[in-house]
């Protein structure tokens, strides 16, 4: 009886287990174009990953692919618009700020430009977890991603979804995200004067239940010219907002 009662119970666990396996399989969504990718990373994410973050960040510049200098950085982001640069010690007052739409630069803490500008990075990597579908979708259709160019690929030996390229286009605006994680891994744009600008986002790390990138290399027409290593970095951190407002400039900062 006791060996008829353990088949029977060991039966039915196996069952049970391959028809959940198979009930998520089924049901597991289909991503085949910008819109269901959207769906899928703001299940994952929206209202998840991290809400800000703040870190230093370690420069390595080059020149024709040789190591020409270095620098540190301090740079705070609030998804999904406001992005702060500050070059070099605070005190001296040289920064970049993009806030919605616009850029505002600053040189011995006076503002010397503003000019309408949005930052497509701070969209790619991690603001679209914090937009609306529509939202997202005007503005990469804004920033000239072809978003009707879908289709899957492999970079680093791993599945990424390409969204604005067929395969083989290095030249059109293009995004790469990871399958698995569905983080941005890599993107191309063209630069006013012709050069191909390529980004690779790599050693990503938790931030909130969402993810970011802490190295970023830059290349021009396939040659390094920046790489960026992001070091002491904290997640949803209660700094003032007016950091990014011009107004406010060498009022706050994060790092005091």
């Amino acid at each position: 009886m006791k060996k008829h009662f353990f088949f029977t119970f060991t039966t039915i666990t196996v069952l049970f287990m391959t028809s959940f396996v198979s009930y998520k399989a089924a049901y597991k969504p289909i991503i085949n174009s910008m819109e269901s990718l959207i769906d899928a990373m703001h299940k994952r994410y929206k209202d998840k990953a991290a809400k800000n973050v703040t870190f230093t960040q370690y420069n390595t510049h080059y020149q024709a692919d040789t190591v020409s200098g270095t620098s540190i950085w301090y740079e705070a982001i609030q998804y999904p618009t406001n992005f702060r640069i500050d070059f070099g010690a605070i005190k001296e007052g040289n920064a970049v700020i993009f806030a919605y739409d616009s850029v505002f630069n600053f040189k011995d803490g006076k503002n010397t430009r503003k000019l309408p500008f949005k930052n497509n990075l701070i969209l790619l990597a991690g603001g679209m977890n914090a937009m609306p579908k529509e939202k997202v979708l005007a503005e990469l259709k804004a920033a000239s991603y072809d978003i009707s160019k879908f289709r899957e690929d492999t970079y680093n030996n791993k599945a990424v979804y390409v969204i604005g390229a067929a395969s083989g286009d290095f030249t059109s605006p293009q995004f790469w995200i990871d399958k698995k994680h569905l983080y941005l891994v890599r993107t191309f744009e063209k630069m006013p004067n012709g050069d191909v600008r390529e980004a690779r986002f790599s050693k990503h790390t938790k931030a909130g239940k969402g993810w970011i990138e802490t190295e970023v290399l830059f290349l021009v027409n396939g040659k390094k010219t920046q790489l960026e290593q992001y070091k002491d970095l904290k997640a949803n951190v209660a700094f003032d907002a007016r950091l990014f407002d011009a107004a406010y400039f060498g009022k706050v900062h994060w790092k005091e």
